[in-house]
């Protein structure tokens, strides 16, 4: 996973639901295996680059300036098909 970095924006806190993050994921770069779940929902934007997200078992191509919501509790994986770093602002949100 180190072609991925997240930088937190936001402080962590137990009274705390909403969590934003600065991802940035490596040129031509899959997740190898890995998918996420968790409770809640969860928002990204295309800051820079490109990104094909595959949620449960629809899969979106997402531009600079686009987004998508989501239910977060299925199961997700990021990909950066383009040439370039991409950039995304990622928003959780956990009950």
């Amino acid at each position: 996973m180190d072609s991925y970095a997240y930088t937190s924006l936001t402080r962590h806190g137990l009274d705390k639901h909403l969590r934003s993050y600065l991802v940035t994921i490596d040129p031509k770069t899959k997740h190898k295996g890995v998918e996420y779940h968790h409770e809640g929902e969860e928002f990204i934007y295309v800051l820079k680059g490109g990104l094909t997200i595959q949620v449960g078992e629809n899969l979106t191509k997402l531009k600079p300036g686009e987004s998508i919501h989501f239910n977060s509790a299925l199961h997700h994986k990021l990909s950066n098909p383009t040439g370039e770093t991409t950039e995304l602002l990622v928003v959780v949100y956990t009950p």
